[in-house]
């Protein structure tokens, strides 16, 4: 038997609240009137479009790639690299701060040319096999959105006359270059028909920490057994993501002002 101490076996030793008084302790970390949404986005570009358009937002002094207004509290975080390890550093941090709600933008893979590109997607579950998720989830395979985000943006495309978003179940997978034939054929058999690599890890973390989260996406490459078809710098897919950007901000917006009120 183990002569240390344990107060429970199956709880972190590092989070994200420790790591934070660290910083405070330190006097590395300003306080900052914390967003209560935050719009993450996978692109830098999609992030300077955003600035550009948004010149109200302003970056975080103590939270690198977060850029915040304050009436109401929204954020967009951006430019903090790719894959969900990254991404749950991040999301941790906010959420001890108290962040309430992620909304995702970015792009994806279509499997099997299961959606068309530049197609609107909502994804309505996701795979765990990103490398991270699976440290949230109860044995689970697939995260899932918060139960009531889909019926909120379907409401707000429908108040804005956006054009029809996709419900897709996605494939997060970490690893671009390792996305076998075999792999795409048992995937499929799962339901999966986009592939990306954070919406599994955002939704878990939405999950075990109790907040709102959702992953919306434009579809900007095909995947078969065969071959990949990129598309992602072409003229309509950039076109889509920027629009679905400033829909995506618009969204946390109102939400955020509908809960305060």
């Amino acid at each position: 038997m183990s002569s240390f101490p344990i107060h429970s076996a199956l709880a972190p030793v590092v989070t994200a609240e420790k790591y934070l008084s660290y910083k405070r302790k330190n006097g590395h970390f300003k306080e900052f009137p914390v967003p209560e949404t935050v719009l993450v986005c996978y692109q830098k570009t999609t992030l300077d479009h955003l600035l550009s358009k948004h010149q109200d937002f302003s970056a975080a002094e103590s939270f690198s790639n977060l850029y915040l207004v304050n009436e109401p509290q929204v954020g967009i975080l951006g430019g903090w690299g790719i894959g969900a390890p990254a991404l749950s550093n991040k999301l941790e941090q906010l959420v001890a701060l108290g962040t309430k709600r992620f909304i995702a933008v970015g792009t994806a893979g279509s499997l099997m040319s299961a959606h068309q590109i530049g197609d609107f997607i909502i994804a309505s579950k996701a795979l765990a096999e990103d490398g991270v998720a699976h440290l949230y989830l109860k044995g689970e395979r697939f995260s899932f959105p918060s139960s009531n985000m889909p019926s909120c943006w379907d409401a707000f495309s429908k108040a804005h006359s956006l054009p029809a978003f996709h419900n897709a179940v996605a494939w997060s997978f970490s690893a671009i270059f390792r996305e076998t034939p075999e792999d795409i054929v048992r995937v499929k058999e799962l339901g999966c028909d986009i592939v990306e690599m954070e919406s599994a890890t955002l939704y878990a973390i939405g999950q075990e920490k109790n907040v709102e989260a959702l992953s919306l996406f434009v579809i900007s490459d095909t995947i078969t057994l065969e071959e990949w078809s990129p598309h992602i710098k072409e003229p309509l897919v950039r076109h889509n993501l920027n629009l679905l950007s400033e829909w995506a901000v618009q969204f946390c917006l109102e939400m955020t002002c509908s809960v305060k009120t």
